[in-house]
């Protein structure tokens, strides 16, 4: 999940409402006996009295954890015509299953709700939300949503199965654990083709644009994915989104989007700064320590300084890229590129 944090026993500055997630998981993915999960819920819960309300019901959904298993299995027909394969990927809020579609003949991956959470009223209308908003979405280098399926064995997105390697997976096979700008600008046009459609045709924000949500195709195209934390670019009067939730991945995220700002592209506009960054270098702008503070107060230093931090001798980063990824990354929204077509054609990926 990238979050320093989730590795071990959390602090108070771990549990700001939109990391509580990531507590969460690890705690389901690293608990070994019960010593240990009745450890974290003391420690949850000494935190949590002079904390947050929300960080209490998350505490007792670790109950679930312990008590609930996963009654998905390899080979079992669900919602009448899918046959589950195996497992994609798992998170804190469910598990993406590769299916087949027996009426279709063909694959699908199927993004089920946590078993602990299909009663939740709040996080069956967030997923029926997130179905709608990306819906919405039809382009080459987006990943197609299909449907939202509800029956007593549970809550699942039906959405397109992409068969290939996230961008952070294929960054962690290479030499030294970075690309070459050559290497990656198919891709970064592709991604800033659907980040442009996404924001100009769709009205939405993708507000957690990183590489592990970036998939390489076996033919070599890249599709954006997980539309989850997305929202519209309207918000209506200001005042409405004062208290809009501070979600997203820390190491991605721009000053604005940390705040609680409303949603707006230059929000995106960092994250695809960072992400770059983090593809060229091997790691993202920030990544250790007081990320919050850091964002807010140090400018990071330039691709080829980081390469030289990191041992590399020869780093090649044309100029071009340094400008414009320093441009994505400017603490002042409005000194940013104005769109993702600005960003690609800055960086000579397409013609002006």
């Amino acid at each position: 999940m990238g979050d320093k944090c989730s590795t071990e026993a959390p602090t108070a500055d771990c549990l700001r409402p939109h990391r509580i997630v990531l507590v969460l998981e690890s705690y389901r993915k690293t608990r070994t006996s019960a010593k240990s999960c009745a450890d974290i819920r003391d420690h949850l819960k000494k935190i949590a009295a002079r904390k947050t309300p929300l960080l209490l019901s998350c505490i007792n959904s670790m109950a679930h954890f312990d008590k609930t298993e996963n009654p998905l299995t390899a080979g079992q027909r669900v919602f009448e015509r899918y046959y589950l394969k195996r497992t994609l990927g798992e998170g804190g809020m469910g598990v993406v299953w590769l299916a087949h579609d027996r009426v279709l003949d063909q694959p699908i991956a199927l993004k089920f709700l946590a078993p602990h959470l299909v009663d939740d009223r709040k996080e069956l209308d967030r997923l029926k939300s997130e179905t709608r908003r990306s819906l919405k979405l039809a382009h080459p280098n987006i990943v197609r949503i299909h449907d939202f399926i509800q029956t007593p064995q549970g809550a699942a997105v039906a959405m397109e199965y992409v068969d290939g390697w996230s961008l952070w997976s294929l960054k962690v096979d290479k030499p030294g654990q970075f690309f070459g700008s050559e290497e990656i600008a198919p891709w970064i046009r592709d991604l800033c083709s659907a980040l442009q459609y996404a924001h100009t045709e769709a009205g939405l924000v993708h507000r957690d644009v990183k590489p592990s949500n970036l998939i390489i195709n076996s033919r070599g195209q890249l599709k954006i994915t997980d539309f989850g934390l997305s929202r519209e670019l309207q918000r209506g009067p200001a005042h409405s989104a004062s208290h809009a939730p501070v979600v997203g991945t820390d190491w991605y995220m721009s000053p604005q989007q940390w705040t609680g700002d409303p949603p707006a592209v230059s929000d995106d506009i960092y994250s695809l700064g960072a992400t770059i960054y983090e593809l060229l270098t091997g790691k993202p702008p920030f990544y250790d320590g007081d990320i919050f503070a850091q964002l807010h107060e140090v400018i990071p230093p330039s691709m080829t300084e980081r390469l030289f931090e990191l041992g590399v001798n020869d780093p090649n980063i044309p100029l071009i890229w340094e400008e414009t990824i320093a441009a994505c990354l400017e603490k002042d929204a409005s000194r940013r590129p104005v769109s993702a077509r600005d960003v690609a054609a800055r960086l000579g990926i397409i013609t002006p």
